[in-house]
């Protein structure tokens, strides 16, 4: 059985990483200039007796810390992840700082109350989730080879087993045609303009017959220079979506066809490049889902359906390798109104309400991984059932 947890015999470790959480949001850093935000969490985990290697997996301002007493571990090892990058302008509105002081909670107690648990908890700074993915790059460069299985909690406006996320990747596609004036000599120009509209027009008419798990939506970045120039050169910035990367890579093709059709019809030429990594979605199953189920209902929360495809992330490529539990935390009192990325979510970053959520939330992760570390069958069934589904069998 595990050993329950009293608030009040932990009230001042819970005071500690929520000055954390609350210096973090207080100091948001977008991706890829979170070199504050990673310097005010190393420092903080070494007082509480870890060793820090940063950075770590090749990316800037990341980490890996690792309890110093069990430096010499040889047993198996499982990765709470931290993530610490904000938004423009609504700073972390994403959630990111509290979802950092969670896994590091979580991880804290498991140190405190579990010392010698047959299962080494590391904790695993991730910067630039929001923006060029940055596990991708950490995943491809081994940073968690070595681990079971990954895990952290991302704060939202309901409690749910896991976020259900989309694989992901992107086309920048640049249409290049003939400028001319566009009243005395229309005749000689080659329109780039046409060309992407005419792109843009296939792919809506592919909506009706691609699975209904894919999705896709761009943007002009470069539409011409001016009304009386035939566009000589015009640039779109498209992302794509699925529930499954095979998915992903089929819509792909579809869009690359379009594009090469679209050139062909107006007697322009195109190029695209993709300019971000592919991201993968997060396997789950009914297995794991009972798991966090029966952990949020011992933590008094009761979990609600997943709300359905949410976006992507670059935790889905660390789901390439490992299995990854990624449940969603309630901030916001159930209102669905109040949404991930709006100022109104932030702010309730800043209120006492967060100790609540901080205190849940570290319990949550507690739980699994006392529960992992302490029972072989069920970490051999997930990792069973996730290589079977990688195909890394």
């Amino acid at each position: 059985m595990i050993r329950e947890i009293k608030k009040e015999e932990i009230a001042e470790l819970i005071q500690k990483v929520d000055e954390l959480g609350r210096y973090l949001t207080n100091h948001p850093e977008v991706s890829g200039e979170e070199k504050e935000s990673c310097e005010y969490i190393t420092q903080f985990l070494k007082k509480e007796g870890y060793e820090i290697t940063a950075p770590y997996g090749e990316m800037p301002y990341s980490f890996r810390a690792v309890d110093k007493e069990r430096k010499q571990f040889h047993g198996k090892k499982a990765v709470f992840l931290c993530e610490y990058d904000a938004l423009p302008e609504v700073g972390h509105a994403c959630g990111h700082s509290y979802s950092c002081a969670i896994s590091i909670l979580g991880a804290l107690l498991l140190k405190k109350f579990y010392p010698d648990l047959p299962m080494r908890i590391d904790l695993v700074g991730t910067p630039g989730e929001e923006f060029v993915g940055g596990k991708c790059y950490m995943t491809e460069n081994g940073a968690f080879d070595e681990y079971e299985y990954a895990a952290m909690i991302h704060l939202y406006n309901r409690d749910s087993t896991y976020f259900e996320i989309l694989a992901s990747n992107d086309r920048y596609f640049t249409f290049h045609g003939k400028a001319a004036h566009a009243s005395a000599f229309p005749e000689e120009g080659v329109n780039a303009l046409n060309a992407a509209r005419l792109y843009m027009e296939a792919m809506d008419m592919w909506r009706q017959h691609i699975t209904k798990d894919c999705q896709f939506h761009g943007i002009v970045v470069k539409g011409g220079e001016a009304p009386n120039i035939v566009p000589e050169e015009v640039c779109l910035d498209y992302y794509y979506r699925a529930a499954t990367l095979e998915n992903l890579w089929k819509l792909n093709k579809i869009s690359e066809n379009c594009a090469r059709g679209a050139a062909l019809a107006t007697g322009t030429e195109v190029e695209w490049q993709q300019r971000y990594p592919d991201y993968g979605e997060i396997y789950w199953n009914e297995y794991m889902d009972q798991i966090m189920k029966d952990i949020f209902e011992h933590v008094g929360r009761t979990c609600e359906d997943s709300p359905g495809p949410g976006g992507s992330s670059d935790i889905g490529n660390v789901n390439l390798k490992i299995p990854v539990f990624h449940p969603l935390l309630d901030i916001t009192g159930k209102d669905k109104t109040c949404v991930v990325h709006d100022r109104r979510f932030e702010r309730i970053l800043h209120t006492t309400e967060m100790q609540k959520a901080l205190y849940d939330g570290g319990k949550i992760l507690y739980e699994l991984g006392y529960l992992l570390g302490t029972n072989e069958e069920k970490l051999k069934s997930i990792k069973e059932m996730h290589k079977k589904y990688r195909k890394l069998v």
